[in-house]
């Protein structure tokens, strides 16, 4: 058997490109940031691919009922994630705190937290969803997690500036980095093999397939990590790699919804999460383990306040 280069070549989405179904904010300003403003590159391959789904709402029932579409097309295998922009007078807000209660209210509204005041200062919004994952063909509850992206995220003189945070419209995204990585895995087995990994049969074939596809995340999520740090005006706002890519720093905590205030964080790199998380598919593919889902690739950030070989500016908030 003859593998594709899983972690370069083959990992690129089809060369179409799906048109977003937004009709708010105008399909040009939406069409320019997904051209030129997105810099997360899996972001950027499931939208190419089609795989993201764009919704727009006005309060937090609105939102919530985008929620129950997108379940059913996560079981269907056919979305991995859903960019829900808020449709509001914009005039109302000045900052990105602003805009933060407005969402951080249709949270609360959406049933998905207690209150605004809680959801914005750094609750974590994790919404479950049930699917047969793409990687052990199993029943498994994937959490996908909600995140607040303000246009004032963009503005270097807001309080609350944190440019991977910002777009040119004030929404919510929510993804799983878990059920990701299985599509991105399951993807590259039906390249290789033509059949999905729990199909594959032979588990140092498995393996294998989990190795590159772990490289190609890793990868990916340096290229994001790199373009969105240098997209920082102020360095202690961008986002960092470790010297040794086996973490990264970010000025929040990684996902939590929202933060009213600025603070530095240090998260695994997919060397680490997804390497972990390939080696619980195969334990339950192969070794007859049971497999209890967890937050692998989004379970939080620890904070920091100063790490050898960082300059020291970076921690000056």
């Amino acid at each position: 058997m003859s593998y594709p280069d899983i972690a370069c070549r083959q990992v690129a989405a089809e060369d179409r490109v799906v048109r977003c179904p937004i009709r708010s904010h105008s399909v040009e300003v939406f069409d320019e940031w997904l051209a030129k403003g997105l810099q997360c590159s899996a972001g950027k391959r499931e939208f190419k691919l089609g795989r993201y789904n764009v919704a727009r709402f006005r309060t937090g029932t609105e939102f919530a009922e985008a929620l129950e579409l997108f379940r059913p097309q996560v079981a269907a295998h056919e979305k991995v994630g859903l960019m829900a922009i808020y449709v509001h007078d914009e005039s109302r807000c000045d900052c990105a705190e602003d805009e933060l209660w407005l969402l951080g209210e249709a949270m609360r509204e959406a049933g998905l937290a207690d209150s605004a005041e809680t959801v914005i200062n750094g609750d974590t919004v994790c919404v479950p969803i049930d699917a047969v994952c793409p990687v052990t063909g199993k029943m498994t509850t994937f959490e996908f997690f909600s995140v607040a992206f303000c246009r004032h995220a963009r503005n270097p003189r807001d309080p609350l500036y944190d440019p991977s945070l910002g777009a040119p419209f004030t929404a919510i995204n929510t993804t799983s980095d878990a059920f990701a990585l299985a599509m991105l895995v399951h993807d590259q087995s039906m390249r290789a093999f033509g059949c999905p990994p729990y199909e594959v049969g032979k588990r140092e074939d498995v393996e294998l397939l989990f190795r590159k596809c772990v490289t190609a995340w890793q990868n990916m999520s340096i290229n994001t990590i790199r373009s969105y740090g240098r997209l920082a005006e102020d360095s202690s706002r961008g986002v960092h790699l470790s010297e040794d890519h086996q973490s990264w720093f970010a000025p929040h905590n990684d996902p939590v919804f929202a933060e009213l205030e600025k603070c530095p964080f240090l998260h695994e790199m997919p060397i680490v999460y997804a390497s972990r998380l390939c080696e619980k598919w195969s334990a339950t593919m192969f070794g007859g383990e049971a497999y209890v889902p967890s937050r692998d690739g989004q379970s939080g950030g620890t904070q920091v306040y100063a790490v050898e070989g960082v300059p020291e500016n970076l921690y000056e908030f």
